[in-house]
């Protein structure tokens, strides 16, 4: 794409990387183009991506601000420790598919989804960088554009590219980040196309011993040859990796009118119900008892959402439902959340949901036996 510098922003009194546009890629419609994707990049504001800035242009030179990441490339740490321990391997991919739901959450797709666009930086944060490629699901001209190694199978022949296209990127990405290695060889497109047709990624289970088996499920799912068969997004495939379990409960008030409702709301919950048991959610129906650790959204009149400490405990409310699944932690939980508070037009409560467990000493063999049941506390 061009040279990066670093430089400091004297306005905002910080330091920016700036990228030069090569001079053979600007013309006036190219510039135009760059000037909306940095609208467009301008619209994502998560932890886990790559502040956009600003476009500029001076002595006939455009370059693109965004924020500085003082760390190194995944593709560079990746060769220099070739693997990393599971753990530290799922804390990544879960901030990997964090940034990318937001991005996919404002309709902007990534379509270069690789290793050495993803930055750590000194602190161990996760950034995914260059949404310079990215352009609004339904303006997407050129499909192929990206990195052959990276692409999708419908992106490679020039199909239409969607969210599941970046999911089978990140699957080939979390492949790399747990193995070490590449699913697939190929330096081109030709290259890759054959590597695909000729050969199916080694088991992930026979690269890494000890790996967990939802990880290489997931992946293996996000590989998937045909879009539809692929998680539907970058939430699902953290929901699916091991992580702890949340409780969500929705609250509607006694006095609550169903006959408000409409096919359209009813049609947002059965999107939301298909989604949770995608990611892996077991749906419960029933009361529930406040806990302390709760963390609650009240959904607003206008729409907007308060997120407060504590359960949601007001009078005359009452529990009309709640789901439970895995999370990568709570802030997962409350994105989750806030999808159902949306969708029901209700508030939601969310808080760490925990088994009772019953521990006893074998006499034989002085060994100890966990028994989970499958019911709440």
């Amino acid at each position: 794409m061009g040279e990066v510098f670093r430089a400091h922003d004297l306005t905002l009194g910080q330091s920016v990387a700036l990228k030069f546009l090569p001079e053979s890629m600007i013309d006036r419609s190219m510039l135009e183009r760059f000037r909306n994707e940095v609208r467009i990049a301008r619209r994502i504001s998560h932890p886990n991506v790559c502040r956009v800035y600003d476009i500029g242009e001076t002595n006939n030179q455009v370059f693109l601000s965004m924020e500085y990441v003082d760390g190194e490339d995944l593709s560079s740490l990746l060769r220099r420790v070739n693997r990393l321990p599971c753990d530290k391997a799922l804390g990544i991919a879960r901030k990997i598919c964090g940034g990318l739901a937001a991005a996919h959450d404002k309709g902007v797709l990534h379509r270069d989804l690789k290793p050495s666009n993803i930055m750590l930086d000194g602190r161990g944060e996760v950034l995914i960088m260059d949404f310079g490629l990215a352009v609004l699901a339904h303006e997407i001209e050129d499909v192929r554009s990206g990195t052959p190694a990276y692409m999708a199978p419908e992106q490679l022949v020039g199909k239409e590219v969607t969210a599941r296209s970046d999911i089978y990127a990140l699957g080939l990405v979390l492949y790399e980040l747990f193995t070490g290695k590449p699913a697939f060889e190929g330096n081109t497109q030709d290259e890759v196309m054959r590597f695909r047709r000729e050969s199916t990624p080694h088991g992930l289970s026979t690269l890494v011993r000890g790996l967990d088996p939802a990880v290489a499920m997931v992946i293996l799912r996000c590989l998937e040859e045909e879009p539809e068969n692929r998680p539907s997004s970058a939430l699902i495939v953290s929901a699916a990796l091991p992580g702890g379990e949340y409780l969500i409960a929705i609250y509607r008030p006694d006095n609550y009118d169903p006959s408000v409702e409409t096919e359209a709301m009813h049609r947002e919950i059965d999107v939301l119900n298909d989604e949770m048991v995608a990611a892996g959610a077991r749906i419960f129906v029933g009361g529930l008892s406040s806990a302390s650790s709760a963390r609650s959204l009240r959904a607003q009149s206008d729409g907007t959402l308060l997120v407060g400490d504590g359960p949601y405990t007001e009078t005359k409310e009452h529990v009309v439902g709640f789901w439970v699944l895995n999370a990568a932690d709570l802030n997962e939980a409350l994105t989750w959340a806030r999808k159902a508070a949306v969708a029901c037009r209700a508030s939601v409560e969310v808080r760490p949901f925990y088994y009772s467990v019953e521990v006893r000493r074998s006499p034989a063999e002085d060994t100890i036996t966990e028994h989970t049941p499958l019911e709440p506390e």
